[in-house]
């Protein structure tokens, strides 16, 4: 199957400067600038902490505020439009469903992508002038991975439009999908519990007991494994001042590789259920 590139590409563009336009980038990037360098403040008791402190200190709120954004973005795109009737207008034209949908994709996944690099990347900057030690290698590690979350939380939101019929539906699933990925893993330390574990141990340190199956929670969840592997980013084996001991399959590589199928696997779904589609 050909795909014309110009198709794809208008599309993107279309949708990357009406974000533009109605200020979005410049509104996201703002943001990140304030909470990255507010969070540094905070994490340095009063003046610029380093970059490993600070994003430990920005993950929870990033872990949040990143999935939102990209739902937002998201939930309306195929639901929204086929709503208001200008998918049909779009498909009038000779482009194929799967231009449409990789083209509006690409336009929302770059103004996510270039909101937490302009922003994140213009914080770092001011944070590794006024600290002694630039752990730039980590805070690029942090700032990609950043861009992978957004991108699956785009696809999600977007898989969810292409399958309701509704805007109001589709952003009812992002939603749920937003709050099920936060609470696996109080899941996991219930299963725990109840499977005589120790929560407690766990919490200070104490590796011995903790079975296997509880380290899959950063696989099924894009949220934990975005804060797990931005840990990994930059090598950090402490938990709450105690060593953290994981098994060897849990690593970065593992859950990139995981945090790719969540992204690639609601866009093969996505294209799948708007082909079908009546427009």
């Amino acid at each position: 199957m050909s795909l014309n590139t110009n198709a794809i590409y208008t599309i993107a563009k279309k949708e990357f400067i009406d974000n533009a336009r109605n200020k979005w980038i410049v509104a996201l990037t703002i943001i990140f600038i304030f909470l990255t360098i507010a969070s540094s403040v905070m994490a340095g008791g009063g003046k610029m902490g380093e970059m490993d402190v600070t994003v430990a200190a920005l993950l929870s709120i990033a872990t949040i505020l990143i999935p939102i954004i990209a739902i937002m973005l998201g939930y309306a795109t195929i639901s929204g439009e086929a709503e208001s009737g200008a998918l049909a207008v779009v498909l009038s034209y000779p482009v194929k469903r799967i231009e449409v949908l990789f083209g509006k994709f690409l336009g929302l996944g770059a103004v996510i992508c270039f909101s937490v690099l302009l922003g994140f990347g213009s914080a770092g900057l001011v944070i590794s002038a006024t600290t002694e030690h630039a752990q730039w290698v980590g805070y690029l590690k942090f700032i990609l991975l950043t861009m992978l979350i957004g991108l699956v939380y785009l696809s999600l939101s977007i898989c969810c439009s292409a399958v309701l019929k509704r805007r109001v539906t589709s952003l009812a699933a992002g939603i749920v999908i937003f709050f099920w990925a936060m609470i696996i893993g109080m899941v996991f330390f219930g299963l725990l519990y109840a499977t005589g574990g120790s929560p407690e141990a766990f919490m200070m340190g104490d590796m011995e007991g903790i079975p296997d199956w509880f380290w899959v929670d950063p696989f099924l969840s894009p949220a934990d494994g975005y804060q797990t592997a931005s840990m990994f980013a930059f090598d950090v084996t402490e938990f709450f001042g105690y060593e953290l001991t994981v098994p060897s399959w849990l690593n970065m590589g593992t859950i990139v590789l995981s945090q790719l199928l969540w992204l690639f696997i609601p866009l093969i779904l996505a294209y799948y259920f708007f082909e079908k589609r009546d427009i």
